[in-house]
């Protein structure tokens, strides 16, 4: 073969690299683009979907259920297009799969309101959250073991942390186009009809993504175990048979840990610095909130550079070992600020705080390692989302914490503790799964 030949297949492979990566980062930006509309635009859908007999709390907390609805559906959507990327390839599964998220924005943009068609209108926006949650399920399970398997050895840490970084980088955006559209609308205009259009602005990612992925060829591992021969008939079942059912056993148990150390960092962060209205005023929380996604955005990028370095799996376990010692000083540093209401201090531990989610940037890369071809993507995506089956009700698990006779005679009314103890168990979980684990960064993804 000559050398010429050599070079256009390797700068053919770097174009494939570069595109399946972006490709991913903008499918997970999506992900999260998505589901922060729906957070940041709750109190307003409330309004439009819920009955409004009942009082704004409820309101609220029906439609924050879809969220949830969401969340659970994942898992469904991780099973089925995960079984059928492993049996007839990934490429055109991930234009069904993005292709899905785009259809299911528009029809959530043209939904009728409650004051038109009654509680079929929120039967109907629940049905679009479940069917979103069903396709980003399988997006995660085909898109990032699509991008890895692109990836030459030595670099799928830090495009693992790239394309994972999508998602506080579409939390961002999502916020500030929502902020324009509000800014520029004004709330009446928003509630009759700004907030399709802000539905509506989610198709602008995925027509790229879309775009891009049809010049993608199908992913090389996939191709090479078609040619050997060793694609199961059915991959999901495979996964519950031993060998496989102990390597997704030990998956499952380190993305319950993370989910539990997230949920319990960013689903509290608010509580923590509005404290009821004695802390940071919404602007200004907002502001704090943006600067620990950008923390977060940096941190996964950063940590999967290092993970090529030191390796996944010991990053990981020190990982670990700094958010048991460091994880209560940091929800200190963030309740004590927002009693002080010092901005300089918030930063410093909200800086603090998004080196609490750095090992999340290691997740492609060490997922798409744990298994082979044959039900990486099953594995990939299963494995990924059911660790959240246990780790979303963190509330739950926080509220126990918090009625512990010396945890509450600590923080009585203002829960910083108890979620710093949730995150502390979650990151013992992790750990322990690490030590049932090899190391990967040298894997064959074969």
């Amino acid at each position: 073969m000559s050398s010429v030949h050599v070079d256009s297949m390797k700068k053919t492979l770097e174009k494939d690299t570069k595109l399946a990566m972006i490709s991913q980062f903008l499918g997970f930006a999506m992900d999260a683009y998505d589901m922060a509309l729906v957070i940041v635009m709750a109190p307003m859908l409330s309004k439009l979907f819920v009955s409004p007999k009942g009082s704004e709390a409820w309101q609220y907390v029906v439609i924050v259920l879809t969220y949830s609805i969401t969340m659970a559906a994942r898992p469904v959507g991780s099973a089925i297009f995960g079984h059928y990327a492993d049996k007839i390839g990934r490429r055109m599964l991930l234009i069904y799969t993005i292709g899905g998220v785009g259809l299911m924005s528009v029809l959530a943009a043209f939904l009728p309101t409650y004051q038109q068609v009654g509680v079929l209108s929120y039967v109907l926006f629940a049905g679009i959250r479940f069917i979103m949650g069903v396709f980003f399920g399988g997006e995660y399970a085909v898109g990032h073991t699509f991008a890895i398997e692109h990836a030459p050895r030595g670099k799928r840490g830090i495009i693992g942390g790239f394309i994972q970084s999508g998602f506080p980088a579409g939390y961002v955006v999502a916020s500030v186009v929502f902020a324009i559209i509000n800014a520029a609308l004004g709330a009446e205009a928003m509630l009759s009809y700004g907030w399709r259009i802000a539905f509506l602005t989610g198709v602008i990612p995925i027509f790229l993504a879309l775009y891009i992925r049809g010049f993608l060829p199908e992913s090389p591992k996939f191709e090479e175990a078609k040619e050997r021969g060793t694609i199961e008939k059915a991959p999901f079942i495979s996964l519950f048979k031993p060998p496989a059912l102990w390597t997704f056993l030990q998956v499952f148990f380190f993305m319950t840990g993370l989910f539990l150390t997230d949920y319990s960092v960013y689903g509290f962060l608010p509580n923590i610095l509005t404290l009821g209205g004695r802390g940071f005023d919404a602007t200004t929380y907002s502001l704090i909130y943006g600067f620990a996604l950008f923390c977060a955005f940096l941190g996964y990028n950063f940590y999967g550079w290092l993970s090529e370095i030191v390796g996944r799996r010991k990053l990981t376990m020190y990982y670990c070992v700094f958010l048991v010692a460091f994880g209560v000083p940091v929800y200190y540093v963030l309740y004590h600020a927002a009693l002080s209401r010092n901005l300089l201090i918030a930063l410093i531990g909200t800086t603090m705080a998004g080196m609490l989610k750095l090992a999340w940037g290691v997740v492609p890369s060490y997922l798409s390692e744990r298994f082979p071809t044959k039900r990486r993507a099953v594995g990939v995506g299963f494995g990924y989302s059911s660790g959240a089956l246990i780790g979303a009700w963190f509330s739950i698990y926080v509220w126990w914490a918090h009625s512990i006779p010396f945890i509450k005679a600590i923080e009585k009314d203002d829960m910083w503790l108890s979620p710093a103890v949730i995150l502390t168990v979650g990151a013992v979980m992790t750990f322990i799964s690490l030590i049932f684990s090899p190391e990967t960064k040298d894997a064959e993804l074969n």
